[in-house]
């Protein structure tokens, strides 16, 4: 009585299904759901000039004295983060929620730059 040559059908049968396992799969360009209406993407918003201005903001306001260091770094990795899904999702297109995402967050850093710290 060997139970080592009995578990070995079981593991050669078993083993086949974990190779059947398929990544994802590509299946193209999704086209338009009508045809007769426009793309509903929108271009990516010009975020890189209002970005750059936010990043000056930042460093007058550390150089000055109303940011600490910890909280100009904070404010420098959101407006990276914005940059970096700015360009995600511009690569295809930008859904009305994509962009109104990127503005608001954009909107808020400004703010949050020209807030009095306390």
């Amino acid at each position: 009585m060997r139970p080592s040559l009995l578990c070995l059908p079981a593991l050669l049968v078993a083993a086949p299904a974990t190779a059947q396992i398929a990544a994802k799969r590509d299946y193209g360009p999704v086209p338009l759901a009508n045809p007769f209406l426009p793309d509903s993407r929108l271009p990516a918003p010009p975020l890189g000039k209002e970005l750059r201005d936010i990043d000056r903001r930042i460093d007058r306001a550390r150089e000055s004295g109303r940011l600490s260091p910890r909280d100009a770094r904070r404010l420098e990795r959101e407006a990276r983060a914005i940059g970096r899904l700015a360009r995600l999702y511009g690569q295809g297109g930008l859904s009305p929620s994509e962009r109104s995402e990127l503005e608001a967050r954009t909107a808020r850093l400004r703010d949050s730059v020209g807030r009095p710290r306390g």
